[in-house]
């Protein structure tokens, strides 16, 4: 018998007893308040309710460190502006000045995912990204305009343009690629290797 009225407890509670924030949710969460309460409510019914209710307590705790965390982080951080899709104006906290850091491509090798480019050329008019086979023949190019993105890799803020290639059409081997980035009348170039493993 009591394993019969344990198992109606757990297979009826989800019911009672659901997920949703909803006004008929307060009702059912009402109505395992008074069950619990209740003096006509068997002691191991009362053990099973009395879990379902802290659950439900420490969910609804739970759910509101995260909004009120949320909230905090929303007002904390600033508003950063966009056109197009990407950010219009860089941070200041990140070197602006047109100079070549870290290029590279990663993961690398890729191994079943499509790599991406890291390119640190600080503002620039455009770059432009070339990947060639190990034969030398051009597999892949593409321009990047608009500013670059913010992006602190444990180095601090650097500005950098990333790019996503899609190797979908592409074969596994090592893949040479060259960068050219231009502001004006001047221009960076560098080169590097990344392999692709399908």
């Amino acid at each position: 018998m009591k394993r019969i009225i344990l198992l109606a407890a757990v297979f009826v509670l989800p019911h009672v007893f659901p997920s949703g924030n909803s006004h008929a949710a307060d009702k059912r969460t009402d109505k395992l308040y008074e069950l619990y309460n209740s003096t006509s409510t068997p002691v191991n019914y009362k053990r099973i309710l009395k879990r379902s209710i802290d659950r439900k307590e420490r969910i609804e705790k739970l759910r509101a460190n995260a909004r009120r965390k949320a909230k905090r982080t929303a007002l904390a951080a600033p508003a950063a502006v966009k056109t197009a899709g990407v950010p219009s104006a860089a941070p200041l906290a990140a070197d602006a000045s047109f100079k070549l850091g870290e290029v590279y491509c990663y993961p690398n090798p890729a191994k079943k995912t499509n790599p991406t480019f890291h390119i640190e050329t600080g503002l620039a008019d455009r770059v432009g990204l070339r990947i060639y086979d190990v034969s030398g023949d051009l597999v892949h190019e593409t321009t990047l305009t608009g500013p670059p993105q913010q992006i602190d890799d444990g180095q601090g803020p650097q500005l950098a343009y990333e790019y996503l290639w899609n190797t979908k059409n592409s074969g596994s081997g090592v893949y040479i690629f060259s960068v050219t980035s231009s502001q004006g009348d001047k221009t960076l170039k560098k080169t590097g290797r990344c392999a692709v493993i399908k």
